[in-house]
């Protein structure tokens, strides 16, 4: 498999270069960054980026221009990314994700179970921990996390999420979901979600000691996405369904 990377000067971008140099069945086709884009004579069987949102977009055209499946997983896109997203999706196989850890893939589909089948009695609160480089709070992946709960409870995050109490003077109101947030050392990435209930919580947690988790969930999310047709493709439905 032919890779075209985008994001290679980044931290999951040098471990995919990594991992590809490591393997007998990858080849690492070109790269792009912020200061260079893939050639006009650039030729792979699929892109993967780890960038941000403004390379993400020339790499989502580039996609579409070349009919070449696309693996995403940069964070912060905006509603006019998810437009253009949408848009490659009718032409080529999309698949994007805040986090291509396979063991997060199963805690996203344990989270949305737990919220359908828990009464709406529990609160939930996602907390994260990340290392002290980290600059946007919450994380994509905690973002993910309470869009998965708030859908399950027919909600809306954005209208659910509570990202600071600290100048709110008054009790909890039904369907909040909160959000913590800590930053500091090498922490590769920690995520709990809890469900709490009167005289009992459930709690669903993962945490990341390797970065390469990341990188090699890429590159198997890129693999499989190369056998589907045109359209959006979940993670969960690429490591899930098809087992990992």
């Amino acid at each position: 498999m032919r890779v075209l990377l985008g994001g290679a000067s980044g931290a999951v971008g040098k471990t995919i270069i990594g991992l590809i140099e490591d393997s007998d069945g990858l080849e690492l086709s070109e790269t792009a960054d912020r200061s260079s884009f893939f050639s006009d004579q650039a030729n792979g069987d699929v892109v993967i980026d780890f960038s941000h949102p403004d390379l993400t977009l020339r790499c989502l055209e580039f996609a579409r221009s070349r009919q070449l499946p696309i693996v995403i997983g940069t964070t912060g896109l905006t509603e006019a990314c998810e437009e253009k997203v949408a848009e490659a999706s009718k032409h080529v196989p999309v698949c994007v994700a805040a986090n291509f850890s396979i063991g997060v893939t199963v805690m996203m589909e344990l989270a949305a179970r737990a919220a359908a089948a828990l009464p709406e009695s529990f609160d939930i609160e996602i907390s994260e921990s990340h290392h002290r480089r980290k600059q946007d709070a919450p994380s994509g992946t905690a973002l993910a996390l309470g869009d998965q709960v708030a859908t399950a409870r027919n909600q809306i995050l954005r209208d659910s999420a509570i990202l600071d109490r600290s100048k709110r003077r008054a009790a909890r109101s039904d369907g909040e979901i909160g959000f913590q947030v800590s930053r500091g050392g090498d922490v590769v990435g920690e995520h709990v979600l809890r469900f709490l209930g009167n005289g009992e919580s459930l709690e669903i947690s993962h945490r990341a000691t390797d970065r390469s988790i990341f990188a090699r969930g890429a590159l198997l999310a890129a693999e499989r996405l190369t056998q589907r047709p045109p359209g959006r493709v979940e993670l969960c439905d690429l490591f899930i369904e098809q087992g990992c």
